[in-house]
């Protein structure tokens, strides 16, 4: 008892030691799948951060495309107006270049299908490919009105492009989430059913033991009375 375990070597309990030994194994594969999933859930908030700051881009070069359009600008504040949307354009580029998650590339197209091992399963977490070519953004300007018309519609699908992405991002997390949690209580089921074959019931435990306790101090106190009255019998015979 002093151990606070039932089983404390393979003759104890042979085929309990075998059950126990399996769960502490699938206790250890959820926890490192849910460190995974958590890893997981860490690089889709990282694509979705660098989504988002692509969509602010994309909103603020679509709203340079429209003021291009307008007849009362002259060529030159064209041109001012297309070298923001240029560089805008160069950033975006740069961004999905650049975007990665611990060395790993998640928008150049390198790795579009990321794998987490959940353990006992696993996911797949889906990266877009969203450089300019990919967007459909490459070669695009807005140095005329007819360049900036047609980038405007190039640019709403550019967005559609980008929103649909996040959606997923988030969709994705919310998988990770729910096999967090489903996880978590499995291991903790695990914890409770190896405890039950495992562990000592300390309440039984002890109750064998006073009754043990009580049992030797009966034979003791036996043994006693029985050499009394064999030195009684001894002294009557004196």
């Amino acid at each position: 008892m002093t151990s606070g375990l039932q089983i404390n070597r393979a003759a104890d309990n042979p085929a309990g030691l075998a059950v126990t030994t399996d769960m502490t194994t699938e206790i250890m594969s959820k926890s490192v799948g849910m460190r995974n999933a958590s890893d997981g859930v860490l690089l889709l908030q990282t694509a979705d951060g660098a989504a988002q700051s692509m969509t602010a881009n994309l909103q603020r070069m679509y709203e340079l495309s429209i003021q291009s359009m307008n007849g009362t600008l002259n060529p030159s504040q064209r041109n001012i107006l297309n070298n923001e949307f240029q560089q805008n354009l160069q950033e975006l580029g740069r961004i999905a270049e650049t975007t990665q998650f611990n060395g790993v590339a998640l928008f150049n197209g390198e790795n579009p299908d990321i794998n987490i091992e959940l353990g006992d399963s696993s996911a797949s977490l889906t990266m877009p490919t969203l450089n300019n070519d990919a967007l459909g953004l490459s070669g695009l300007d807005i140095s005329n009105p007819a360049n900036a018309t047609a980038t405007t519609d190039a640019l709403r699908t550019a967005l559609d492009t980008l929103s649909s992405s996040q959606a997923q991002f988030g969709a994705q997390q919310n998988g990770l989430f729910s096999a967090i949690s489903n996880m978590a209580t499995g291991q903790q089921n695990d914890y409770a059913s190896r405890s039950q074959i495992l562990d000592t019931d300390f309440a039984r435990a002890s109750m064998n033991k006073a009754r043990e306790d009580v049992l030797n101090q009966a034979g003791i106190m036996m043994l006693a009375q029985s050499n009394q009255d064999k030195a009684n019998v001894l002294q009557l015979i004196r």
